[in-house]
């Protein structure tokens, strides 16, 4: 089981008229629950719960028709974490064609896809009965869940193979958040 220093979450924020919807992400170790750990829809008069909610957490903004004060939080640019994820998996891939062309006989990885974090695609259930204003904040949530998930899948080829390790330390790591 994952200790409580292994769970890192994110908060994607989002609103619509009078309502602030905030969805928490746990972008560190897989804890074998989902990703999506929390989710709350709030009148932007819950100013004291909103600063909970959302107080020492990295924010990721999702798109609508309402701009969101997210005050001091650290804003998370979600599509320079993608290229920052597959800058990292470019590496690993590199550094394991080296080995092999220094005489290793591995098997490549097949390391995990990144896509771009362009919508991943509801259920028809989730579009039927999500409101206009929640959707955009759960398909990013939905996103950054995903890309969380191919992380993890990342550092554990990268950990099983001893000649990746110094490429990020012998720990599995958070998703690599780049922050603006």
């Amino acid at each position: 089981m994952a200790s409580s220093s292994d769970l890192h979450s994110l908060a994607v924020l989002g609103a619509g008229g009078e309502r602030m919807v905030i969805w928490h992400v746990n972008v560190g170790a897989a804890v074998g629950e989902s990703r999506l750990s929390g989710a709350w829809v709030l009148d932007r008069s819950c100013v004291a719960e909103i600063e909970s909610l959302t107080s020492g957490y990295p924010v990721a903004m999702a798109k609508g028709d309402a701009a969101v004060d997210a005050g001091s939080a650290r804003i998370v640019d979600i599509d320079a974490t993608v290229e920052t994820v597959r800058a990292a998996v470019e590496s690993a891939d590199a550094r394991f064609t080296e080995h092999q062309d220094a005489g290793g006989k591995l098997t490549r990885p097949q390391w995990p896809v990144i896509a771009a974090a362009d919508g991943v695609p509801l259920t028809r259930y989730q579009v039927d009965v999500v409101d206009d204003h929640i959707r955009p904040v759960l398909t990013l949530a939905r996103e950054v869940a995903e890309l969380a998930d191919a992380w993890a899948a990342f550092e554990s080829l990268r950990l099983a193979r001893p000649f990746l390790v110094e490429l990020g330390g012998p720990e599995a790591r958070s998703l690599p958040l780049a922050v603006r």
